[in-house]
């Protein structure tokens, strides 16, 4: 189940341009975010995805990243 939302949620990250090159630990980002933030919303890829971007503020930095198209 952990393995299917993961596929999904890296399938609707690689949605977002910024993401599409993205490397692995890049697109892992927002694991741990998703798990505390959007739980509920698990395995529905699309549905995490508007979790997280509504909950922007509190995701970490590196998540944060992830949706604002900056890398560090």
């Amino acid at each position: 189940m952990r393995n299917l939302f993961l596929i999904s949620l890296f399938s609707a990250l690689l949605l977002q341009p910024a993401v599409a090159q993205g490397t692995a630990k890049q697109k892992a980002a927002c694991e741990k975010d998703s798990h505390r933030l959007c739980a509920s919303e698990e395995p529905d890829a699309i549905a995490v995805e508007k979790c997280l971007k509504a909950n922007m503020k509190a995701l970490s930095p590196a998540c944060r990243r992830q949706f604002s198209g900056k890398r560090r």
